[in-house]
């Protein structure tokens, strides 16, 4: 059984995951992982901006030492010799590697309920956005650490003006979906939330 599904799983996964016992208080330090059928993939340390039930924001520093799964551990942070393809994860063939978020600081905007998040990329004096992201990810579950979720593989990269805008990794997500990872019903509602998470934002 996935530990995510799409279809008709979605309320019930809700009801058990989402019910919180207490709040994070803002500059709090917690962790986000993405969890693929079971399996950590990703870890990304964080401080707590805003966490309430409609809102949960989080700040990701500029060179903040983040943990990845990759095939090897020794390829460069940029190439994709350590990429982990939709056939690696569907036999969850990886080991976690420490790597530093060189891109920019993050601010990480999501409604924990929903299949999407808002990435705010900002330019490294932080003085302006350098772009907005779409992340397609799964509801929040909330942990003792933090937060759990699963990235779907599409993203949409959005430009400082909200006007121009790109799907990224439709290859990866077509992939997936050759590898099994998704069913035909399930990337459907993958595309139609990013397309939905695209008007609210464009």
């Amino acid at each position: 059984m996935r530990q995510w599904s799409l279809g008709w799983r979605k309320d019930r996964y809700i009801q058990e995951l989402m019910i919180p016992t207490t709040r994070l208080e803002p500059r709090e330090h917690i962790v986000i992982r993405n969890v693929f059928r079971g399996r950590v993939q990703t870890v990304f340390p964080s401080i707590v901006v805003v966490d309430s039930p409609e809102l949960v924001v989080t700040w990701l520093p500029l060179e903040t030492p983040v943990l990845n799964g990759v095939t090897d551990p020794s390829a460069e942070h940029d190439g994709k010799q350590g990429h982990l393809s939709a056939e690696i994860m569907s036999v969850k063939q990886w080991i976690m590697a420490e790597r530093n978020c060189h891109t920019s600081g993050t601010l990480r905007i999501k409604n924990p309920r929903l299949m999407w998040s808002l990435w705010v990329f900002w330019e490294p004096e932080m003085t302006e956005v350098r772009s907005w992201y779409i992340n397609i990810d799964a509801p929040y579950k909330r942990t003792s650490i933090g937060f759990d979720t699963w990235d779907m593989f599409l993203g949409v990269v959005v430009q400082p003006d909200r006007k121009t805008w790109r799907y990224k990794n439709e290859d990866e997500f077509a992939e997936a979906i050759e590898a099994g990872i998704f069913t035909a019903f399930e990337a459907q509602e993958v595309s139609d939330t990013a397309a939905s998470a695209l008007q609210t934002i464009a």
